[in-house]
């Protein structure tokens, strides 16, 4: 009986809410950044590197390297942004790169073994 309540008070909300909309991104101008982290030497790609922005939004790379980084705050003319690669057995790398609104940014990083 008790299952039921709560099934009947879970359809009571889907029903509730089922007119609200889904949130969307920021208003404003954003833009992204992505591209690949791989080996300096062999090219090869590094998997579960960390690629942060801001120092404060990171993102893991995937299996084959890539990695994107959603939502980025355009930047005015002439202004840039400290991207930062690390993973483990790396030395660590930091590259400047202008946040455009619209298309994302590619910003490929090579990382030199320690």
């Amino acid at each position: 009986m008790q299952s039921r309540a709560l099934a009947v008070i879970a359809l009571a909300i889907a029903v509730t809410f089922s007119g609200c909309s889904q949130p969307t991104g920021p208003a404003g101008n954003y833009g992204a950044v992505q591209g690949v982290v791989s080996d300096a030497k062999t090219g090869a790609p590094i998997a579960g590197a960390q690629v942060c922005i801001f120092v404060v939004e990171c993102q893991n790379t995937a299996a084959d390297g890539t990695y994107k980084i959603s939502t980025v705050p355009s930047d005015p003319s002439g202004m840039t942004e400290t991207i930062t690669a690390s993973a483990a057995g790396y030395v660590s790398q930091s590259q400047q790169v202008h946040i455009s609104p619209g298309a994302p940014t590619l910003l490929n990083i090579a990382l030199t073994h320690t």
